[in-house]
């Protein structure tokens, strides 16, 4: 027998759902643990390399807005990034960014990036977490709180300025990484050159869980159905425009609409005064003929207590091209990223700054082919020597997510490696510790794994350092306490060593090794 399920809502717009409510309040409740827990997909967004690629974007499209001159005298060019998140990516940006910035011919332009998310929990661990404190002390980072669907101006917490309409002197950037998925939309279907609207209807076990309950996302059934429509469905002259252009042009389909993003993106342009640069990565289709022949109806991806929706890029492309905007996009298909920029405004002598600056960063190897790539070699890193492990390293921006992966052939490599070898590695091991970024809540202690490459290189001084750090930012293990008394040893500091084993047993009786060592200590062997 069917387990009765209580209707919740029956065909209602889709954009109007109240699925967007569980949404909302899934990131204001979780805050930062969703990301510390897993639970929303990050690292393709969020790591060196596509940190990188957008520093180079953004710094070409400021050297064309700056032509000759720098900008509006004493008044920064803002860089606002949509739902933040953890801050991962604003961290590898923004070191990638102050260095081109830094040995560039705009390196009397000021700028501020502004992290943005709707989540006061997230805002609170930015303005407190360390490796974000430089930049927030040399001025060059803010945060705001900004609701993408209503909000019409930002409040700058630190610094106290208002970002409204009429006020932002120079053209604005904006980064939506992960974004527009995770906001609402609509769905239509098209059948025969007729327009329908996709309605939704849900339904749960329970006759009438709150919004805010944490597993009715989860608990929840989604159903969609048709329902033609008549007349303008927006009121909306762009948005209906972009709807009655598909209406004719594209084949028997089913396409999601961006509404919610469009009207964002609207706030933002008049933000902006009409001067605007989008860089979005996200799943997503980007052209006319990926909408095509999609008969498979909508469907929610569901991340714990939260979902995402593919975004309709051709869609936003419509809407600046309407702005007499401009779209750069890659010209071969993405496989699973699609990165995108859309330009309004006309500096004075074009967007060629930024266009090459796309052309070499995102076009000729972006983020999806690093992903795409790095997939393929994680499979085959057992393979790789020490030279190839890292010239992957270098080319990740020293990924310390990808070094935990290529961990144990790295480590077999360094063991035996020749002493100039070995000093490349050390300089690799610095190198992904200062470009980590942790939240805490990981479960790869990474400086452990550092000190351990150091202490089978025979520098235990230096891996010592290493276990420090991972005892102050993964608390006590009895592993670590081991390696540290592995280290004394080598430097002949034996009492320090049976500090060390003594502890290690005390947190782990069992802990064979440890008691072998402290047995051996005491006996003077």
């Amino acid at each position: 027998m069917e387990p009765t399920r209580f209707v919740l809502e029956h065909n209602q717009r889709l954009s109007s759902s109240l699925l967007w409510g569980c949404q909302r309040a899934f990131y204001e409740r979780q805050g930062i643990e969703a990301w510390r827990q897993g639970h929303i997909p990050n690292f393709i967004t969020s790591n060196p390399v596509i940190g990188r690629a957008y520093a180079q974007v953004v710094l070409g499209w400021m050297r064309d807005w700056c032509g000759a001159s720098r900008g509006e005298p004493g008044q920064p060019f803002y860089l606002i990034e949509l739902g933040a998140g953890a801050g991962r990516f604003a961290f590898h940006f923004l070191e990638a960014f102050r260095r081109l910035h830094a040995r560039s011919q705009l390196r009397d332009v000021a700028f501020r990036y502004v992290m943005t998310d709707l989540s006061e929990r997230n805002l609170e661990f930015w303005l407190s977490h360390p490796p974000l404190q430089p930049f927030l002390e040399e001025g060059l980072l803010d945060v705001a709180r900004f609701d993408a669907e209503h909000d019409e101006q930002l409040v700058l917490r630190r610094a106290g300025t208002v970002l409204a309409p009429g006020t932002v002197a120079n053209p604005l950037a904006v980064v939506a990484n992960y974004f527009f998925d995770s906001i609402a939309q609509d769905a239509f279907t098209l059948r025969d050159g007729v327009l329908h609207e996709c309605l939704v209807s849900v339904s749960s076990p329970r006759p009438a869980p709150e919004v805010e309950a944490a597993d009715l996302l989860a608990q929840a059934t989604v159903s969609f159905e048709d329902r033609e429509v008549r007349g303008a469905y927006y009121g909306d002259a762009e948005l209906d425009s972009i709807l009655e252009d598909y209406q004719e042009r594209l084949g028997d389909t089913t396409f999601l609409f961006p509404s919610t993003a469009l009207r964002c993106l609207r706030r933002l342009q008049r933000l902006s005064g009409d001067r605007l640069l989008l860089l979005s990565a996200d799943k997503g289709h980007a052209s006319e003929d990926e909408l095509t022949d999609r008969s498979s109806g909508v469907s929610l991806v569901r991340h714990a207590g939260a979902f995402s929706l593919m975004v309709n890029y051709d869609a936003i492309g419509r809407y600046f091209r309407l702005r007499d905007g401009y779209v750069l996009r890659p010209i071969h298909r993405h496989v699973s990223l699609h990165v995108g920029a859309f330009l309004l405004g006309q500096p004075p002598g074009g967007h060629g700054e930024t266009e090459l600056a796309y052309e070499d960063a995102i076009e000729r190897s972006g983020p999806d082919d690093y992903s795409l790539l790095l997939k393929r070699m994680e499979q085959h890193h057992e393979e790789m020597t020490l030279e190839e492990l890292l010239a992957i390293l270098r080319w990740s921006g020293w990924d310390s997510g990808l070094l935990m992966t290529v961990f144990s052939p790295l480590l077999a490599h360094a063991e035996d490696a020749s002493e100039p070898m070995r000093q490349e590695v050390c300089w690799a091991i610095q190198q992904v510790w200062e470009a980590d970024y942790p939240i805490g809540g990981e479960q790869d202690d990474l400086a452990c794994h550092l000190g351990m490459l150091l202490y089978v290189m025979e520098r235990p001084e230096e891996a010592l350092v290493f276990f420090d750090h991972s005892l102050r930012r993964y608390g006590e293990e009895p592993a670590t306490y081991y390696n540290q008394g592995m280290c004394h040893v080598d430097l002949r500091q034996d009492a320090r060593a049976l500090e060390c084993f003594e502890r290690a047993l005390a947190l782990d009786a069992d802990f064979s090794q440890a008691r072998e060592m402290l047995s051996k200590l005491q006996s003077g062997e």
